[in-house]
């Protein structure tokens, strides 16, 4: 799979997201509406408090579009293709992709790229630049680079994990379940960690490192104490991407070895 081919299967599945322009238009308008909500009671339940944890609005805000702009970026390769992946291997259509001259993992990711993300990163990024205009924040180019890996990294934390939840479709075929834990999870990482309890945050950094995504990172640049991690850890924090990303790929092209056909 090289980027030419990509670029070249990207451009056809554009097209035929076109063909149906008023519907694909209205899909993107309706995703908006619904993140701008989420992002109306989050304002509207900080504005009763004036902080959370020591966090203020602008910050909470900050920290939730970092969360929504990674999962754009990581999902629009990934939540689409894993979540589908049980109907292929349920009913035998994901041989098709094993006798293709590509990597079968490279090649789902991209044949299924999901234009209809630019909802979320349309919203997400444009609350994040006003986030850090109306942050008293000095920008170095350090802090930018840092800024870049952690949305780099944040993006391949939850590719990772949805490619890892595909994997499991090998095994048990329905992960519908285990997708609709994802998100119950994810959840979590839309306020400031030190509001769960222990266990929580526990689970959120050492176990399922969902809280690299976007918390730690924040956490760094807004100078805001964390509870688990010193500050000499700030630049461990966009490896965790990576590595997570490494994991979920090498979990699925396992799956894959041990696939043998839908009756298998």
């Amino acid at each position: 799979m090289t980027f030419r081919l990509f670029g070249q299967l990207v451009r056809l599945l554009t097209k035929e997201r076109l063909e149906y322009r008023a519907d694909f238009l209205l899909g993107i308008l309706a995703q908006m509406i619904s993140y701008t909500a989420d992002y109306l009671v989050i304002w509207l339940f900080i504005r009763q408090f004036d902080s959370l944890a020591g966090w203020t609005w602008p910050e909470i805000a900050f920290l939730y579009s970092i969360g929504l702009f990674t999962y754009a970026l990581g999902a629009s390769f990934s939540f689409v293709q894993m979540r589908e992946l049980e109907g292929h291997v349920k009913n035998g259509t994901f041989d098709s992709l094993l006798v293709k001259p590509v990597n079968p993992y490279l090649y789902l990711v991209c044949r299924g790229f999901n234009l209809a993300y630019i909802a979320h990163l349309t919203i997400s990024c444009s609350v994040l630049v006003w986030s850090l205009t109306s942050l008293d924040m000095e920008w170095t180019a350090l802090s930018v680079l840092y800024l870049v890996l952690t949305v780099i990294g944040g993006a391949l934390i939850q590719a990772g994990f949805m490619s890892l939840i595909g994997a499991t479709s090998f095994v048990w075929v329905r992960t519908g379940f285990l997708f609709t834990l994802f998100f119950k999870l994810k959840d979590f990482i839309s306020y400031p960690l030190p509001v769960f309890g222990t266990f929580i945050q526990l689970l959120l950094t050492f176990v399922i490192p969902f809280a690299f995504i976007n918390y730690y990172p924040a956490a760094f640049l807004l100078s805001h104490d964390t509870s688990f991690l010193s500050s000499w850890a700030m630049w461990i924090v966009p490896a965790v991407g990576p590595l997570s990303y490494w994991i979920g790929y090498r979990v699925w092209m396992l799956g894959v070895n041990r696939y043998q056909g839908a009756g298998g």
